[in-house]
Parts: structure tokens; C-alpha cells; sequence
């Protein structure tokens, strides 16, 4: 009720000075804070209508397109915009998005060193350009973006988890740690910065540091998957498996229809020797997932663990028709099959 009263003020607005191209704006704003994009794109329609001079509409309406993702049309409209304006900055930034998104990566760099001839101050570029070398894997350049973007903006913790993330794809897990410390600083209630904390702890063997930051996350966001995924891998390293078990069946509670809680819950009590439970694990996940090979494979290695070569060497079987590629496979299966004839020759003698 209280929005559409909002949105009848608004309108009357409208109705009252139809020419008057704030009341448009006004309204189509509160369309995009509602998430209301189809409103909000037939507004700004409108606007660029009426004010057929008005760059910042058409770069509006390019976003809109691009948040609803009809790509063509976005870049249609930046186009459009810097007709108008070929110094505007924004429009070069966002057209750059455009094609980053649709990974055209030298057009993306086109628009991206575009905008920041007429703005180079402005951090959001560089930090784009970071992403954008980021998803070539070209690591130095994207740091050296990251950075740039830093010193402009000494607060967006998104810059400071995105270099740490390279330093950590590096093995440079000490450097990672203070830029994610950093990005911690900066918002405590960052569960990404955090959870990539403790990470970082682990992979150090920090193992104090590591539970106390995968119980910050927790504490934040009790529903949050990956932190009870990478705290139990943490447990695990750490030779407790009475709590990594548990922190993996909470998972599972959270997210009963993701495989990899599983596999790993099921890893763990093979190392415990619980080989029956571990097997049933396999078999939830093999009905999640019936046709990865992996799982089959991890069933069949379990049924030898049990001495019941007859179900390894159909669960085997069914491994290699899944990944009928997969020569890792069928030289296991080889090796089961030699191995198991071997024993037999010695028992019959």
C-alpha cells in the first residue's frame, strides 16, 4: 500500500507538469529502486523523448537494457549517448561493461582507456580494467589496475579482496592475508573478505586464526554454505574430524541438493574407516548427480575397500560409459580387475 501511494504522487506529478522531465526521472528512479525495470525502462523512454539532447537519459536507458541484459540495445543507447557528448566518460565506461560482459575484451579495453582519458580519476574504471585483465589471466596488469584503483579509493574493499584473490592464485598467501585483513578492516561484515581470511589463516596453518574467523563468518551468516565447506576442509587439515564432519553435515542441511558436501563428508569417513557410511553418502550424491563419473568411481573404490568386487566392477563400468573418455578410469578399473584376478590364482592355490 505505501507504494503505490508513493508511485500515485508520483504519477500525479506527472499529470500536473507533463512536460516537466524530473517528475519522468523521479519515477523511473523509484522503478529501479523496487527493481521494477520494465517501468522504469518505457519512463526513461519517455525522457529521452521529451529532452532528445539529454545524454545522461540515453546512458539510463543503456543501463537499464543492461541490467535486464538485451546487450544490443544497451550499446545502442551508449552509442547514442556519445554522439551527443564524445567526451562523456560514463558513457564509454558503461558501453566498456557492455562488452566485458559479452567478453569482446578488445572493445571493452577500447571504451574502458576511452573513458579514462576524459576521467582519470576515476577509481570504478580501474578497477574494471582490473577485472577485465583478471578474466584473461593476464595477473600482473590486473594487480597493477587494482592498485591504481586503491590509491583513488582507499575504501571500496572490493579492490582489496580482488588483488588478494591474484596474490593467493600466486601462492603469495602472506601478501593475500593483508589485503584481505585490510578489506575486513574496512567492512567487518564483508563475509567474502572474512571467509577468504580465515582461507588464507588455514593455508598458513593458522589454524586458531582460521576458526575464529570462520566463526565471525558463521556468527554473520548462519546460512552461508561455503563458510561451513572451507571450515570443515579446515578441521580436516587440522586432524579433527569429529568437527569437520559435523560442520559437513551442516551443510548438507543447508544445501542438501550441492554434491561436494557430500563427496568430501564421504571422503573423510573412508580416512575414518567407516567405509558403510561412507558408501551410503556416495550413493545420496550418485542419485543428485547420476551421471558423474567421479561419484561412481568414488563407489566403486568403496565397494573394494569392502572386498565386494562384483558391485566395484559394475559401478566401475558404469564410471566409464559416463566418461567414456576418461583413461584415469579405465586404468583404475584395469588395475582392480588384475589386481582381483591375482588374488584369486594365490587363493586357489
Amino acid at each position: 500500500m505505501e507504494n503505490e501511494g508513493i508511485i500515485g504522487e508520483l504519477k500525479e506529478n506527472i499529470n500536473k507538469e507533463p512536460n516537466n522531465v524530473q517528475h519522468y526521472v523521479n519515477l523511473a528512479n523509484y522503478y529501479i529502486s523496487e527493481n521494477d525495470l520494465d517501468n522504469a525502462l518505457l519512463l526513461y523512454q519517455k525522457i529521452a523523448q521529451l529532452n532528445k539532447e539529454d545524454c545522461q537519459a540515453l546512458i539510463n536507458l543503456g543501463s537499464i537494457y543492461y541490467y535486464k541484459k538485451m546487450y544490443p540495445e544497451a550499446i545502442e543507447q551508449y552509442k547514442k549517448a556519445i554522439e551527443k557528448d564524445p567526451e562523456n566518460a560514463s558513457a564509454y565506461y558503461n558501453i566498456g561493461n557492455v562488452y566485458a560482459e559479452v567478453e569482446n575484451f578488445e572493445l571493452a579495453l577500447l571504451n574502458y582507456e576511452k573513458a579514462l582519458e576524459f576521467e582519470q580519476d576515476n577509481s570504478d574504471i580501474y578497477s574494471a580494467l582490473g577485472y577485465l585483465y583478471q578474466d584473461i589471466n593476464n595477473r600482473e596488469q590486473a594487480k597493477k589496475y587494482y592498485q591504481k584503483a586503491i590509491e583513488l579509493d582507499q575504501f571500496n574493499e572490493e579492490n582489496y579482496i580482488n588483488i588478494a584473490n591474484i596474490e593467493q592464485m600466486q601462492m603469495h598467501t602472506k601478501e593475500a592475508l593483508e589485503y584481505y585483513k585490510k578489506a575486513v578492516e574496512i567492512n567487518p561484515n564483508n563475509t567474502k573478505a572474512i571467509l577468504c581470511l580465515a582461507n588464507s589463516y588455514a593455508t598458513l596453518k593458522d589454524y586458531v586464526n582460521a576458526q575464529k574467523n570462520f566463526e565471525n563468518v558463521i556468527n554473520l551468516n548462519p546460512q552461508y554454505y561455503p563458510a561451513w565447506i572451507c571450515r570443515a576442509i579446515a578441521y580436516s587439515e587440522e586432524n579433527k574430524a569429529h568437527e569437520a564432519i559435523i560442520s559437513l553435515k551442516q551443510a548438507i542441511e543447508l544445501v542438501p541438493e550441492k554434491t561436494n558436501a557430500y563427496i568430501l563428508l564421504a571422503n573423510l569417513l573412508i580416512d575414518e574407516k567407516r567405509y558403510e557410511e561412507a558408501l551410503g553418502i556416495y550413493k545420496t550424491a550418485n542419485i543428485l548427480k547420476p551421471a558423474d563419473s567421479k561419484i561412481m568411481t568414488f563407489i566403486a573404490n568403496t565397494y573394494i575397500l569392502l572386498n565386494n568386487y562384483t558391485q566395484a566392477v559394475k559401478y566401475y563400468r558404469k564410471a566409464i560409459k559416463a566418461a567414456p573418455k576418461n583413461n584415469e578410469i579405465k586404468l583404475i578399473y584395469l588395475e582392480m580387475i588384475n589386481s582381483y584376478i591375482e588374488n584369486k590364482m594365490k587363493e586357489e592355490k
